[in-house]
């Protein structure tokens, strides 16, 4: 059989974790305080930059009564690709009370100086990057920064496109039902990421917004749920995908054992041109030894840990003992290329490899 490469998921109980943030190209980058080497939390600004849009043509000759491009030269006080904000000298002539001054209308960019007008795109709106991983800077440019931090690493399935850094804990023994029955101005819920064993619905979501929790893990949902989920304010990260899905236990008892942590619950809506994929990041102590960076695109093979995707085992996680190098017959009569896997109780199942995913 040929050398098959799963999808890898990543659930490390500590890990290297290596993450670059990136501007949208059609920004402009302001300047920041970010350097190499220093330590940034996950709610850090490491990159901010402008949307330009609209163009504006100041008369600078007009505005300081001079109509010789040449003589006005010298009295412009910027250049094309200078950022300026509103407010700002970008042309003067004479000081004091007697001078004459052409100011930035608006923050923008300096696109163009020809004869006695500067043309400047003005500044719509304010991008700003976070780091979404408390870590250290490793390098920096116009527009990527590189971070590096250490903690236990959740990669899910599906996000709705929030973030937040935030402390959590199981839903009450109750569900959202019990939730719903409490005050949210005294509820220690608020403010609190909640993770639930079991599949969630609108309902469930509802009761999460009203309560004023900071996110939601959950296994699965409808798939009619996702537009919903979509405008909420608050993360919510599926850890399996849509459906009725079966939770990995390997997941929650990582979140179990580090309850009450704070963690950056990032739920990117995935992207598998972009290699963005939601996750939660805990971050930890590495005790002085540098953990291992997680890795991805390895060929399945024995003694690798997995977990299956397909019912009726799926959520389970094992290892495979065993690769047939011939196409094995499954229990609906296909022939496909299986792999054995141990499970937990000690059965061995004929997976196909198709149903088989890399826990990294």
């Amino acid at each position: 059989m040929k050398t098959y490469y799963p999808e890898t998921t990543i659930i490390k109980g500590l890990a290297r974790v290596h993450r670059e943030r990136k501007l949208p190209l059609h920004t402009a980058p302001k300047p920041t305080h970010t350097m190499t080497g220093m330590s940034v939390d996950a709610i850090h600004v490491v990159l901010e930059g402008d949307v330009l849009r609209e163009y504006r043509i100041l008369d600078a000759g007009e505005a300081l009564g001079i109509r010789d491009p040449n003589q006005l030269a010298e009295f412009i006080l910027v250049s094309e690709g200078q950022r300026v904000q509103y407010g700002q000298e970008i042309a003067q002539r004479g000081r004091g009370r007697r001078s004459k001054v052409l100011s930035a209308p608006a923050d923008g960019e300096i696109t163009r100086i020809e004869d006695t007008q500067i043309v400047l795109q003005i500044a719509e709106t304010t991008i700003e990057v976070m780091a979404k991983i408390p870590g250290q800077i490793d390098e920096i440019e116009q527009y990527t920064v590189q971070i590096t931090g250490h903690g236990a690493l959740i990669q899910c399935a599906w996000g709705n496109g929030a973030f937040c850094y935030e402390a959590f804990r199981f839903v009450p023994e109750g569900g959202f039902v019990e939730l719903s029955k409490l005050d949210v101005r005294i509820s220690e819920y608020r403010r609190v990421v909640l993770i639930s064993p079991n599949a969630i619905s609108k309902g469930d979501l509802l009761v999460a917004q009203q309560q004023e929790v900071a996110g939601v893990v959950a296994p699965s949902m409808p798939s009619n749920l996702r537009e919903f989920a979509m405008r909420l304010t608050f993360p919510v990260l599926l850890t399996e995908g849509f459906g009725r899905r079966r939770p990995t236990a390997l997941i929650y008892s990582l979140l179990q054992s580090n309850m009450g942590r704070q963690a950056a619950f990032d739920a990117v809506v995935p992207d598998h041109w972009a290699g963005d994929r939601p996750e939660i990041m805990i971050p930890l102590p590495s005790g002085g030894v540098t953990p291992p960076v997680p890795m991805l695109e390895r060929p399945l093979a024995v003694g690798a840990h997995v977990r299956i995707t397909r019912a009726p085992w799926d959520g389970l996680n094992g290892e495979v003992v065993d690769i047939p190098s011939a196409p094995q017959v499954i229990d609906n009569g296909l022939r496909l290329p299986c792999a054995k896997v141990q499970l937990g109780n000690g059965r061995i199942g004929v997976i196909p490899l198709a149903n088989l995913e890399l826990l990294g």
